[in-house]
């Protein structure tokens, strides 16, 4: 495969089946040397079709459009996540804040019949799925609802938020950066995510790979401040390894 178009159309194919590309692997893939691979995924960057990291490239971070469409986006990956955490990092007795977010609430969606300890949530949708849990004890914090993010925000909500004391805070990640740390979009979503790592005695990440390396404009806590980060695609190890400098256990399902 020689033509730079036809390089584009299989590095595009690749990203979109499995979100995340390494040079290496495409340089044989392509029978090309690396220095043609770094200058396809840089004009690729260029035209908007990727966003380069260290040793190779990931699809780029969306985020726009409404709930729905946004659940829509790179669903094997959220789902692998989310089934990761909820059979393997929540205690069946725990009290456990689940923030906004899609994968999130794939998480709720997938948490043990075995739970049996208390769910707090700031997403209807979430109460709405727990409805049917056998186990779990909901509570449902109140607040006006911001609909493009489904959560409830408010300064009620930040003080319903401070009467608990959690073990641990499923915290959807819009942007994490090893330096910058973690940040989200609005600063009322911003707000809530805070509380609720403040009121947790762990702090579990969880993040698709468009999701590191990138900031956004609302700060909500440090990168330090996350114990664990769950991501969901293959990533090599050095890039990996800027988070765990910071202190976080990181699992790549």
């Amino acid at each position: 495969m020689s033509s730079v178009d036809n390089r584009h159309r299989e590095i595009s194919s690749l990203l979109k089946r499995y979100g995340t590309v390494h040079i290496h692997d495409l340089a044989d893939r392509l029978h090309t040397s690396l220095d043609t691979v770094r200058r396809d995924l840089r004009q690729m960057e260029q035209q908007g079709d990727l966003r380069r990291i260290h040793g190779g490239a990931i699809l780029p971070a969306l985020g726009e459009g409404s709930y729905q469409e946004r659940s829509q986006e790179i669903r094997p990956e959220r789902t692998t996540i989310a089934r990761y955490v909820a059979q393997n990092l929540i205690p069946d007795d725990a009290i456990v804040f689940f923030d906004s977010g899609i994968t999130v609430l794939e998480v709720v969606r997938n948490l043990k019949p075995s739970f049996h300890g208390t769910a707090i949530v700031v997403n209807p949708a979430a109460a709405v799925i727990l409805a049917e849990h056998p186990n779990a004890d909901i509570i449902m914090i109140g607040g006006k609802i911001l609909k493009k993010d489904m959560v409830v925000s408010g300064a009620g909500t930040m003080d319903e938020i401070r009467h608990y004391q959690a073990d641990i805070c499923i915290l959807g990640t819009c942007a994490i950066h090893p330096d910058l740390g973690v940040s989200t979009q609005h600063i009322e979503e911003r707000t809530g995510k805070a509380a609720m790592i403040a009121q947790s005695s762990e702090v579990i990440a969880i993040a698709t790979a468009d999701k590191l390396e990138t900031r956004m404009p609302f700060k909500v806590c440090d990168a330090n401040a996350v114990d664990t980060l769950v991501t969901g695609r293959k990533l090599s190890e050095s890039y990996l390894s800027n988070y765990r400098d910071q202190g976080i256990e990181v699992v790549l399902i």
